[in-house]
């Protein structure tokens, strides 16, 4: 699972399919988005934000 932040409303949203389209200056892949609150778009991937992380615990040695 692919994830990102919305670009309407910052929720977490999973790319759900990618492509690549063609253009003028050649192809470029595309992303399909979908939000948490259902918000959906079709955007190049440079544009997508940067994928979301889950905050990670610090390593702690198990006693």
């Amino acid at each position: 699972m692919d994830l990102t932040t919305c670009p309407q409303c910052g929720n977490a949203a999973e790319i759900t399919s990618r492509d690549v389209l063609e253009s003028t200056d050649g192809p470029i892949e595309h992303a399909k988005v979908v939000c948490v609150s259902q918000h959906w778009f079709v955007l190049p991937v440079a544009s997508l934000a940067a994928p979301l992380r889950h905050p990670t615990r610090p390593q702690t040695p198990a006693i």
